[in-house]
């Protein structure tokens, strides 16, 4: 979900369209006392997820479920209405949905649900709030612009329920990691719940198979041995590149070069990493590599297809989400692997953490008795892998929605049209590794215990700033442009200091100002 343009036209009346909103708006968390992480111990996973942001791993689907909820979680909620994106095709309505019907039985409450695509879903948004009757629930985009505002003058501050020790009533928000709820706080209170994602963040995609076939080193130690290993996975003649498109290639050599994770805070000051010179050196590098030949011929065009490129062998190397992980095996029937960044002259690199929040999910004011309420369907919706909860939520009714095949649950015809709900836009359990091939899961997990712990956290995750959000793909353009002129030979490194004095012009410098200002207000 990016963008945010169509809220930031309109949120002056937005905002106004609600007469009892208080005035203020603080610039991010202050003295609010985010949610204790309790881990889950309800399933025991094949390996367990570490509170350093491990996810817990599965070799195979639990075939004994365990019950989570023994009363109906929304047990006198009666309707409650709930607005939220999908990215699937609109599932039959409620009265031609049996699934549907099945969820509302479970949850002991009437789910309306308004799927909105997510392409239309910002522009839903702010007609719905510029309104002024909010659903119960509602997925914030972490994109929204003024989301702040939103949060805090419309929504519902959930603090006295979820802070610290109090979550314990909802052990399944619990059990989402503390770094997913940074950007759920302003001033003392809590404003929503997390859409959790992964601290794992973008990797460095390998493919094993070939890297075996020619002998090379899957773990580099050094930028000298990386470039090595790039260079034994070209072969123009055989059209076979190690590189497909330069940003992740930049982002993966700046690890090396303990490049900023987007900011770098000392004493409450902040530096972005264009400013620093490791992010300079790392351009200045990789076009070293554009010359070198290691890139695809059609690399600067912006229009390759970068996962069927690395599934059929023309790429060695391809930077992708970790969620890729799966799709990249699966799809291709690829030995895949991730290749951590070693330190530029040797020893270790860092690694950024990802983004740890798809979405927010907000509520409605109510009287706490409601939202506690609300709060438990929400718990009930994050129930882990292993849990009949679960299943029922991914998969539907065993013999009607899905059925076991190789001790893996396989959708029917029925289970196909019927549980497309997006519930997992409401609330969703952390991610985990698996199920899948125990060979891929233990690499997976492997690559993890090597990465997280040297994870660095971008200093400025849960401090709010407009300008960011608002001109995000206008700066992102002015980096982007010179990275590409660079790396192509168009413009020599020296191109690369006037890029980043109009980026601070252009909105650098105000986002800066707004972290500080965010950073000083909770000391």
């Amino acid at each position: 979900m990016v963008g945010g343009t169509a809220v930031a036209a309109g949120t002056g009346g937005l905002l106004s369209a609600c007469d009892t909103v208080e005035s203020g708006r603080p610039s991010g968390p202050s003295t609010a006392r985010l949610p204790d992480y309790i881990a889950s111990e309800l399933v025991k996973p094949d390996l367990p997820a570490t509170p350093e942001g491990v996810m817990a791993a599965y070799y195979r689907y639990p075939r004994t479920l365990v019950e989570a909820f023994s009363d109906k979680p929304g047990a006198g909620a009666g309707e409650v209405s709930i607005f939220t994106n999908m990215f699937n095709p609109v599932p039959p309505g409620l009265g031609d949905n049996s699934y549907w019907q099945e969820l509302n039985k479970r949850v002991g409450a009437q789910l309306n649900i308004t799927m909105t695509p997510s392409g239309d879903y910002l522009n839903k948004l702010s007609t719905v709030i510029a309104g002024g009757d909010l659903p119960d629930i509602m997925l914030i985009s972490a994109r929204l612009t003024r989301r702040a505002d939103v949060l805090t003058r419309l929504c519902a501050d959930l603090g006295d329920l979820l802070s610290g020790s109090a979550v314990k009533d909802f052990p399944f928000l619990a059990n989402i990691p503390r770094d997913s709820w940074l950007s759920t706080g302003y001033g003392s209170g809590i404003y929503a719940v997390p859409i959790p994602r992964g601290v794992a963040g973008t990797i460095m995609f390998s493919r094993q198979d070939l890297i075996r076939q020619r002998g090379l080193n899957p773990a580099p130690g050094s930028y000298p041995e990386f470039l090595e290993l790039a260079t034994g996975l070209t072969d123009a003649r055989a059209n076979q590149w190690a590189f497909g498109h330069p940003k992740g290639v930049i982002t993966f050599v700046g690890n090396m070069l303990n490049v900023p994770n987007v900011w770098r805070e000392e004493g409450g000051n902040f530096t972005s990493e264009y400013e620093t010179e490791q992010r300079k050196e790392a351009v200045a590098r990789v076009a070293e590599m554009y010359r070198a030949g290691l890139f695809h011929p059609d690399a600067m065009g912006g229009k390759l297809q970068l996962r069927d490129l690395f599934g059929n062998g023309t790429l060695g190397l391809t930077s992708d989400g970790y969620a890729a992980w799966d799709i990249l095996a699966s799809t291709y029937r690829v030995e895949v692997g991730g290749v951590a960044a070693p330190g530029f002259s040797g020893g270790e690199g860092v690694n950024r953490t990802g983004t740890p929040t798809f979405a927010l999910t907000a509520f409605r004011k109510s009287d706490p008795e409601r939202l506690r309420k609300l709060l438990r369907i929400c718990d009930w919706l994050a129930t882990p892998l292993g849990t009949s909860e679960y299943m029922f939520r991914k998969f539907g009714v065993e013999g009607q929605h899905y059925t076991w095949r190789d001790d893996v649950p396989v959708r029917t015809e029925l289970g196909n049209t019927e549980v497309k709900l997006p519930l997992e836009y409401v609330a969703e359990a952390p991610p985990v590794l698996g199920p899948a091939d125990k060979a891929r899961v233990d690499a997976q997990r492997a690559y993890q215990e090597k990465v997280v712990p040297r994870m660095l956290r971008n200093p400025a995750e849960g401090l709010y700033s407009d300008t960011s959000i608002g001109k995000s793909g206008e700066l992102g353009k002015i980096i982007d442009n010179v990275e590409l002129d660079i790396v192509s030979g168009r413009k020599p490194i020296g191109a690369w200091d006037e890029a980043v004095a109009q980026w601070r012009r252009a909105g650098g410098d105000q986002i800066r100002a707004e972290y500080v200002a965010a950073r000083a207000s909770h000391g």
